[in-house]
């Protein structure tokens, strides 16, 4: 009988070849690469950067100069060769231009800009400025990467919230213009993408005085006279609720006036400001009333609530002061931050992401940071500021932080020159009733490094 035994041994595996042990290590590999993800998953870590603005002075960073001292008519011919859709433009040749407004997009890698000339442009940030341990050697030229020229005055503007440079989906803006619809344009292309059309009952477009989405970017909020009007962003056209914000114009109920801003808290709230110097917080979920603020000089021209939603900063027309509200429990102003603000030109405000700092500008062209950490009181307001920076020459129509880097803030310039006419009849008027503004021109768009230390945090993810 023959021996049934094996020729190998049967107590250990045949050897492996070159690919068996190569699809082994890949298995092996695959393995630990999941086991980290889920390590990494189950503990997440988060930076707070504590600015120290008191002791440190910002450094300038990236700007674009003096390219846009000059007219509407020159700078739209200059950069005819990057907007899209021009237009021919009607307005007097000496009407010069200037910066309104700017926003950092909500990924933190580009600005987009409102000025005179009804032109939104588009500002890559630099690469470099993303790390907050390097500091550039130079100073970088800020250049437009496009523009998109409306037909009227652009009213407000806004970023889809989820808005990330690594998905062209979810790159796209928003902008209301007067007497037109609302526009979506993409913003890898500058394209349009779709329209929301605001009609009155005389069959004429309205263009929102505001305009905002919700923090999920499901639904635009439109504010204009007596209304906020709310459209889905999946469905294009005229299709919207109407939110009065009176029972009828002759009510004294309600919140009267145009809506002349919004803004979101964390806790299903919005708020929203009336140039008839009051602030409505309405309940998003049913659009109610919870809420009005008034006793407030001049009309709103901004509402912003802190990242806990627990107090809300106001600032309105012609004012000196920014006044920060405790809408918890009295529903008072806790304190008022100084603000040379004695103009009808809206200036911009912002919050740091910790909720620390607030940032503005001022009608001097200064920059100004102020510590709202600890709520306080009244009499601790003057003790708030931290630092005023000389940051241009003529009005900082606006300041805001970076959302994602917080060492970068932008800020931008300018204001409408009236002509000035020079000539000898005029050599007798009084030069003391001048305004030295008057006579300086700084449109100008800013990056600023602002000093600070990066604290990290880990949390076990649930």
């Amino acid at each position: 009988m023959d021996d049934p035994t094996p020729a190998y041994n049967t107590t250990s595996d045949p050897p492996m070849d070159d690919q068996q042990v190569t699809m082994v290590e890949e298995c092996t590999t695959t393995v630990i690469q999941e086991e980290q993800q889920q390590e990494q998953q189950q503990q997440q870590a988060y930076m707070v950067y504590n600015h120290n603005v008191k002791d440190e002075s910002c450094r300038l960073v990236a700007t674009t100069g003096a390219h846009y001292n000059t007219t509407v008519h020159i700078i739209l011919a200059t950069e005819a060769s990057i907007l899209q859709h021009p237009l021919k433009e009607t307005r007097p040749y000496n009407d010069n231009d200037y910066f309104k407004n700017v926003k950092w997009s909500p990924d933190g890698t580009c600005l987009l800009s409102n000025s005179n000339d009804n032109t939104l442009r588009l500002f890559n940030t630099p690469y470099d400025l993303f790390d907050h341990t390097q500091q550039p050697q130079q100073q970088v030229d800020l250049r437009t990467g496009f523009g998109i020229h409306e037909g009227e005055s652009i009213n407000d503007f806004a970023w889809f919230p989820s808005m990330n440079s690594q998905d062209p989906a979810t790159c796209c803006f928003l902008t209301s213009v007067r007497d037109h619809p609302m526009h979506l344009w993409d913003g890898c292309t500058g394209q349009l993408r779709a329209s929301y059309s605001v009609i009155d009952h005389r069959e004429r477009f309205v263009g929102p005085n505001v305009i905002s989405f919700n923090p999920g970017g499901t639904h635009i909020y439109c504010g204009y006279e007596n209304m906020i009007e709310i459209f889905d962003v999946q469905r294009p056209g005229q299709a919207s609720s109407k939110i009065p914000t009176i029972p009828n114009r002759k009510s004294k109920q309600g919140q009267k006036g145009i809506i002349s801003c919004l803004d979101f808290s964390v806790d299903g709230l919005y708020a929203a400001g009336s140039y008839s110097q009051s602030v409505g917080i309405y309940d998003e979920t049913n659009h109610e009333l919870c809420l009005k603020l008034t006793g407030i000089q001049g009309g709103v021209t901004q509402v912003r609530f802190t990242p806990d939603g627990n107090f809300l900063f106001t600032a309105s027309r012609t004012s000196n002061v920014i006044s920060c509200w405790d809408i918890r429990d009295t529903a008072n102003v806790l304190y008022e931050l100084p603000r040379p603000g004695k103009t009808s030109q809206r200036i911009t405000f912002d919050i740091d992401p910790n909720g620390k700092t607030l940032v503005s500008g001022d009608q001097h062209g200064n920059i100004l940071f102020y510590d709202i950490s600890n709520p306080g009181n009244e009499d601790q307001a003057e003790d708030r500021l931290l630092h005023c920076l000389k940051g241009h020459q003529d009005i900082t129509s606006c300041a805001t932080w970076n959302p994602m880097y917080p060492w970068l803030l932008a800020t931008c310039s300018g204001q409408r020159k009236f002509d000035l006419v020079d000539s000898d009849s005029d050599s007798d008027s009084d030069d003391d009733d001048d305004d030295p503004q008057d006579h300086v021109i700084d449109n100008s768009l800013c990056i600023w490094q602002v000093p600070g230390t990066p604290e990290w945090y880990s949390f076990e993810a649930s």
